[in-house]
């Protein structure tokens, strides 16, 4: 759950190009053309050093849902958004197609990231909020 309207969420999340602001790991995202079927550019961060990699553009269905799969990795992302209650119920999936030894290090390399991209996500959708100004004033 992230307590902000799904539009706010959504500006985080469907627009690749800010996926550095929240996703742990993303370092640079270049992405010309935002629609199904393209491909951008993406640069990670992990042991042993930052990776270039192709992302393609799977489904992107405004405010509702992004997927996205590394062509040179595997690893895929799918975040469903629904709006709750003046918040955002977020689905998210991260996942890879292992291989030989990523079989045995992908599962809990997945469960932290999804975790810590959740986080980073509330944490960017806060910042994006408009401040009250009633709340900053203090009381007689």
């Amino acid at each position: 759950m992230v307590e902000a309207p799904v539009e706010t969420v959504w500006a985080l999340i469907g627009d690749v190009n800010r996926h550095p602001e929240w996703w742990p790991r993303v370092e640079e995202v270049e992405c010309d053309l935002l629609e199904e079927g393209c491909t951008y550019r993406q640069v990670t961060d992990r042991p042993g050093g930052a990776i270039e990699t192709t992302i393609s553009i799977e489904r992107l269905d405004d405010c509702h849902e992004l997927s996205v799969r590394c062509l040179d990795t595997g690893m895929y992302a799918r975040f469903l958004l629904t709006s709750v209650q003046g918040g955002t119920f977020v689905d998210g999936e991260l996942g890879v197609e292992p291989h030989g030894l990523e079989r045995l290090v992908a599962p809990a390399f997945i469960r932290r990231w999804i975790a810590q991209s959740l986080d980073g996500l509330r944490r960017a959708a806060v910042r994006e909020q408009p401040r009250d100004e009633g709340r900053e004033q203090s009381a007689p």
